[in-house]
């Protein structure tokens, strides 16, 4: 068994073709690219540039431009009456059932887009989710309260506004939101 010699000179040096000045040697394993450390991707069958793998991604994301705003509305509907009613039964409540009423809203949505996945189908819900709570929160007996004691105190008769009220009142509905919107994100991005 011989081996030939192979010769290699300064002139075979190779580039990135994302970064033309910075010398490689890895390739992508589907294309071909050569590619620096910065633009490859590690695989379970290799290393990949990120255009192919964000070339792969795309196929897995099947939604259209109605999905978005169907999320939206699907989301707002079913969290406009929870959003009102749930951080008013006190924080134990909100704690224990957050989690599992935003893993149903996902479940909704995603039966509403016709189980397509999207790539920010989860934003929209999300969205809808909090513009619920905001309006619940706005018919709130204690935003109410809030606001005819300013509204009192601009017109001269000198009450105090119940500042501290609004900030122990916001608590629990900023509180649902943060549980929910996890629950939900985690359904439509991590879920089936």
């Amino acid at each position: 068994m011989t081996f030939s010699p192979t010769t290699s000179t300064l002139d075979d040096k190779t580039y990135c073709a994302v970064h033309p000045t910075v010398e490689t040697g890895l390739k992508c394993n589907k294309c071909g690219r050569y590619m620096c450390v910065k633009c490859a991707v590690k695989t379970p069958v290799g290393y990949r540039c990120k255009q192919c793998v964000n070339q792969q991604q795309q196929g897995f994301y099947t939604a259209t431009q109605a999905d978005g705003v169907i999320a939206v509305i699907v989301s707002f509907i079913i969290g406009l009456p929870i959003g009102y009613i749930l951080p008013r039964l006190g924080l134990f409540i909100i704690i224990i059932g957050a989690i599992p009423i935003g893993g149903f809203i996902g479940e909704i949505v995603h039966r509403a887009v016709g189980r397509r996945r999207g790539q920010y189908t989860w934003l929209f819900a999300v969205i809808g989710v909090v513009l619920a709570t905001a309006v619940a929160f706005y018919f709130s007996p204690a935003f109410q309260a809030f606001l005819m004691a300013t509204q009192a105190n601009v017109r001269g008769r000198g009450e105090d506004i119940p500042t501290d009220f609004i900030v122990t009142a916001l608590i629990e509905p900023i509180l649902y939101v943060v549980l929910c919107a996890g629950a939900l994100i985690a359904r439509l991005r991590l879920g089936k």
